[in-house]
């Protein structure tokens, strides 16, 4: 059981740095908060002192947080858990804490940690909005094959509750003739291979046989893979159409011209000689318009080559059909990605004429694919590189200039002052503000530079391949300048500025670990100064030039 010391003012400060609020309650009052702790939820410390401390918890999460102090009391800590705090202005807020036993004036205690995390929990709820509502299947599995998570459109096809699927491995549910495919598919996926146009029949839960096609990818962390992630239509009612083209002639004409996906057949100089309507939709042209028209007219141009080496190879070796991804651009100009499936078009010799091909409209789950990457990489508030982007554009940037030994700058800032804003004219105004000094300091750089949000009113900028210091300085006066201009929307004009530290490559540190946190001293050293500047970080102190 830790003992706590009020006098410990430097580990204060330390707590104060990491953006932590913490608290001591005995017998269920608050006896000590510090003053992050206050700045958090907009109390004073008399107004604090002596309150039950639950009666600040949201009436939901009550019992929760009443069982985990309990528990501390018991066993000494507990792991860190959510839960919604009520300030004192009424808004509610997701906290991140850990509670701990402890002495507090000879007595038994509980002291608590606490982290405002309400900005990850909506960027959370919007991703999971995005993720359970897709028309797409989407599954994500552990590397023992189990499900990590399958969203509604899954559930509902293959009619599993989620208690039958936690009891579920991806075995149970792929139909014995495509598990050996599925296998060696998903070992090349765990290998960083990224596969797409993957086919597989799942089997629901009353025994119907579901035909999927999509891509899969996996995640990795630490260079490890953690699990992988598949995104599939359902195309059973598609592969039973093929199925039809095969058998019957007549049937095949009828079937083209009411099926949802767009059929075409080209001969080999790719012209256009029969499509069905769905192919006159989805590329906007009538039908006098497609007839006899180059296919390479409507193929993006970064897909016309590879689709037609694909052909030319079909043609040479006389192959089975294949899937392909291919962007198709409308007549309006508009683009729409299709999954293709290219076979080719035998005469009576069985001599190749042509090639036919059956795409699916595709865009919406690329759009959701790539929605899914820019939230993992991107601020959900200003739309600005997050932590994790600007870790890897730094990597690069340190590679780059160790191997061209040129100099590489990081200015990290925060806005002076950003508090009085929140308090005043409340956190709507605030995130108007934190977007729009995003907006200002993109403006301002070289678009190979890096403008980053940390978290706060906190950023970062990443500026590679510097020559000279004397141009990283330049380019501090110019923020300066321009925040000293007023910020003006919603009827406010706001006046604010801000205070940077800079760190330089190779002069401040070699690595980003010892570049940010010099950084982020001569940030601070600038605050003490009295705000409204910049400094530059240089042989292990701050420059005093």
């Amino acid at each position: 059981m830790a003992k706590f010391d009020e006098s410990a003012e430097m580990a204060q400060a330390l707590l104060r740095c990491a953006g932590t609020g913490v608290y001591i309650v005995q017998n269920g009052k608050f006896r000590y908060v510090n003053s992050l702790f206050l700045e958090l939820t907009g109390y004073s410390e008399p107004e604090l002192l002596g309150k039950y401390s639950l009666d600040l918890v949201h009436p939901e999460d009550r019992e929760t947080v009443r069982k985990k102090a309990i528990d501390s009391l018991k066993g000494g800590s507990s792991l860190p858990f959510e839960y919604r705090f009520v300030k004192k202005n009424g808004e509610i807020i997701w906290v991140l804490e850990k509670v701990t036993s402890t002495e507090y004036k000879g007595k038994r205690a509980t002291v608590g940690s606490f982290l405002d995390i309400t900005e990850r929990r909506q960027a959370e709820e919007r991703f999971q909005d995005l993720f359970e509502n897709a028309s797409d299947l989407i599954q994500a599995v552990v590397p023992d094959g189990s499900f990590l998570y399958v969203n509604r459109a899954w559930r509902l096809t293959l009619g599993y509750s989620e208690d039958e699927i936690a009891h579920l491995s991806l075995l149970d549910i792929v139909h014995p003739e495509s598990q050996a495919h599925c296998m060696e598919m998903f070992q090349r996926v765990m290998a960083g291979e990224n596969v797409y146009g993957v086919e597989a029949v799942f089997v629901a839960k009353g025994g119907k046989q579901i035909t999927v096609e999509g891509n899969v990818s996996c995640r990795f962390e630490e260079g490890k893979p953690v699990s992988t992630r598949g995104i599939f239509r359902n195309v059973t009612e598609h592969k039973r159409m093929e199925e039809a083209l095969k058998q019957s002639e007549e049937k095949y004409r009828t079937i083209l011209q009411n099926m949802e996906d767009a059929y075409f057949e080209i001969d080999l100089a790719g012209n256009f000689t029969f499509f069905n309507d769905s192919m006159c939709r989805a590329l906007g042209y009538s039908r006098e318009e497609l007839m006899g028209m180059d296919s390479r007219a409507c193929t993006a141009q970064e897909d016309a080559e590879p689709t037609y080496e694909n052909l030319a190879e079909m043609y040479r070796t006389g192959e089975p059909g294949k899937t392909i991804s291919l962007k198709f651009v409308r007549k309006d100009g508009g683009i729409r990605f299709s999954d293709t499936r290219i076979s080719a078009l035998l005469n009576e010799k069985g001599e190749i004429v042509g090639f036919r091909g059956i795409g699916r409209d595709v865009t919406e789950r690329r759009r959701l694919e790539q929605k899914l990457d820019e939230m993992a990489t991107h601020d959900p508030l200003t739309g600005l590189p997050n932590r994790l982007l600007l870790n890897d554009r730094l990597a690069v940037g340190l590679t780059q200039a160790q191997r061209n030994d040129t100099r590489l700058a990081i200015m990290m800032l925060d806005l002076d002052r950003f508090k009085d804003v929140n308090d005043t004219l409340g956190h709507g105004v605030g995130d108007q503000l934190l977007r729009a000094a995003g907006e200002r300091m993109t403006g301002l750089v070289r678009k190979s530079d890096t403008v980053a949000r940390m978290g706060g009113d906190e950023f970062v900028l990443l500026l590679p391949q510097i020559a000279k210091i004397e141009d990283v300085t330049k380019v501090a006066q110019k923020i300066l300048e321009a925040f000293r201009k007023p910020f003006v929307f919603g009827g406010h004009q706001i006046y604010t500025t801000t205070s940077i530290g800079i760190a330089i490559y190779p002069e401040d540190g070699e690595d980003a670990e010892t570049l940010l946190k010099h950084t982020d001293t001569a940030m601070y050293w600038v605050k003490e100064q009295g705000r409204d500047n910049y400094e530059l970080y240089s042989g292990g102190r701050v420059n005093d030039s």
